[in-house]
């Protein structure tokens, strides 16, 4: 048998280490995944258990490409943090911007969030703020009405050109959002439609409220820590969006006086959204 010298054999080792660390790293099979409570998009049902459209679909994508989702209760931003830190794998329902994609990848979008402009509808015999607004222009040229939305909302090229939206004044939750709107305290707020829609039908208001504007449809994407996945899993997740199949309506943006684009007839103005 022939036995190495004692160099020899170094030099092997060597050799085999540097080998070793310029080879990809392994993605893990099991990836860790942010959630926090945003019905109907991620929540606790009455069994204890976590269910919602992005669950279920982050669930049916990973699977498909041959991964486990293990879901951790997290705020956003600690999670975008954690995501920069290479603490923590994944984020579901996340913009892509330059920003983040210095620190993240992405993968193709997986669904799409809408973005409305909400008001009260109109009490009998009371001033209706909305009144002799019947054009995207006039919205845009308003000084009076009280508009708010989310603290840090990006926005939309709509909104950047749009003075009265540009300006809304920002509040630190959705539910204050809500609050203010059906206390009449704020005329409009800028919301995503499904947590709107769910909130207001759990409050039984959701038959006072009528959609002003389709500010935007904007994609969403699993957000990936850099190194949580190797190409070709990224490659079999975007595979596995593929395969989804169409949105329900259900999900579906309401129908607004204005979407951002046209001019509503007469006899739309003034439609309940809900």
């Amino acid at each position: 048998m022939r036995i190495c010298a004692p160099g020899a054999l170094w030099r092997a080792m060597g050799v085999g280490l540097l080998l070793t660390l310029s080879l990809p790293l392994a993605a893990k099979e099991t990836l860790s995944v942010a959630w926090s409570p945003w019905p109907p998009f991620s929540q606790i049902d009455e069994r204890g258990e976590l269910t919602g459209l992005d669950v279920a679909l982050t669930r049916q994508i990973l699977h498909k490409a041959g991964l486990t989702p293990q879901f951790r209760n997290l705020p956003w931003a600690r999670a975008l943090h954690l995501v920069e830190q290479q603490q923590l794998d994944l984020a579901m329902g996340a913009l892509e911007t330059p920003q983040r994609r210095q620190f993240a990848r992405f993968s193709a979008p997986y669904r799409r969030a809408s973005f409305v402009l909400l008001s009260n509808a109109p009490i009998p015999g009371h001033v209706d703020r909305w009144q002799g607004i019947r054009r995207l222009t006039d919205l845009c040229g308003q000084t009076q009405l009280r508009l708010g939305k989310l603290r840090g909302t990006r926005p939309a090229p709509l909104t950047a050109a749009c003075p009265a939206l540009r300006f809304a004044t920002e509040y630190n939750s959705d539910e204050r959002l809500i609050e203010l709107l059906l206390a009449r305290r704020l005329d409009g707020v800028i919301m995503e439609w499904q947590y709107a829609n769910y909130r207001l039908t759990q409050l039984g208001a959701n038959r006072y409220i009528r959609c002003q504007l389709l500010l935007h449809r904007q994609p969403v994407s699993l957000m990936f820590a850099k190194d949580a996945v190797s190409e070709p899993e990224l490659a079999r997740i975007d595979a596995a969006i593929a395969t989804l199949p169409p949105p329900s309506q259900a999900f579906a943006p309401p129908r607004c006086r204005f979407d951002g684009s046209q001019t509503p007839d007469d006899d739309t103005l003034g439609q309940p959204a809900f």
